[in-house]
């Protein structure tokens, strides 16, 4: 799949000469959480927003948008490996999200560096990352420039829906060559009666970072799909992730909108007239006007509704 050539160094090296040697700075394609090399996992349970969370994640990265809290994305090619859903729904929902898009330039990159594979479009098994044959069928497939796999979801991708602890070893290795090539995966998967990560425990070792998400009642006027999100592991230190966020995703005129809030933000009905009066373009004095208060009232709650709602730009 990847025709670079790594060279070997010497297996022992001395701390002194460790501390010394220059290592080249890991890319980041999505913030700090999402490197080149990282290996990561969402998981939720079924109908919860996980593939919107990483088809978000997909489309950030290729078009070099912004997702608030993780940060702004690289333009970076991406392989989105789809095995459960029919063609049409991913057709579908990338639309809504292209939709969303009003930078042409961005959505040109989207179009170019968004590589889908599914089985459905493909018509053909294409095969499962825990058997040797069939990780060689699928990385016949992806692309060489490819930065980040995303595999939705693990149980569909793997034979028979295995998630013991033999069947994870050899996607585990799977998971090493794509880190040494200087690629990074996101896997998807489910959770089970418990609310944790089906299967094994051992999924988490290898793990840079896992994200749980967690259902939470819709909103009847949006009608969206809302959830928790808990960043359960974090390799690097990334305290900006370690409170609890909410999400809400819904679709208004034929695109999708979401936004992601630090978990018991509750803004007034009147702030949120006003951050939405903010956004049509009103000026400060005149959603003092259209309120009936001061302009510098405006001024400050506009920015305490700034720091603490995290909007995806258009």
């Amino acid at each position: 799949m990847n025709n670079l050539v790594r060279h070997r160094r010497r297996g022992a090296i001395q701390l002194g000469a460790f501390l010394d040697t220059p290592l080249s700075t890991e890319r980041e394609l999505l913030g700090p959480m999402i490197l080149e090399k990282s290996i990561g996992l969402i998981a939720g349970p079924r109908g919860g927003g996980k593939s919107w969370c990483a088809m978000i994640f997909a489309y950030a990265i290729a078009a070099g948008k912004p997702v608030n809290p993780w940060g702004v994305g690289s333009c970076a090619p991406v392989a989105y490996l789809d095995g459960e859903m029919r063609a049409t729904g991913i057709k579908e929902r990338f639309g809504l999200l292209h939709a969303k898009n009003t930078n042409e330039q961005s959505q040109i990159l989207a179009k170019e560096n968004i590589h889908i594979i599914s089985r459905d479009y493909v018509g053909d098994p294409i095969g499962s990352i825990d058997t040797l044959e069939g990780q060689q069928q699928i990385d016949e497939l992806i692309p060489d420039n490819v930065r980040l796999i995303i595999i939705d979801n693990l149980s569909a991708w793997t034979s028979g829906g295995r998630e013991d602890s033999g069947s994870w070893a050899v996607i585990k290795n799977w998971l090493i060559k794509k880190r040494l090539f200087g690629i990074a995966v996101l896997l998807i998967h489910h959770t089970g009666k418990n609310g944790q990560q089906r299967g094994s425990s051992v999924h988490e070792d290898l793990l840079d970072y896992s994200i749980l998400l967690s259902p939470l009642q819709s909103d009847a006027k949006r009608q969206d799909t809302r959830f928790g999100i808990e960043h359960t592991k974090l390799r690097d230190h990334l305290p900006e992730l370690r409170q609890k966020y909410e999400c809400s995703i819904w679709t208004e005129d034929e695109s999708l909108d979401f936004e992601v809030t630090p978990a018991g933000f509750n803004p007034s009905q009147h702030e949120i007239a006003m951050l939405r009066m903010h956004e049509d373009g009103l000026s400060m004095d005149e959603i003092g006007l259209e309120l009936g208060i001061s302009k510098s009232t405006v001024s400050r709650t506009l920015k305490k509704l700034r720091e603490r709602t995290l909007v995806v730009d258009s």
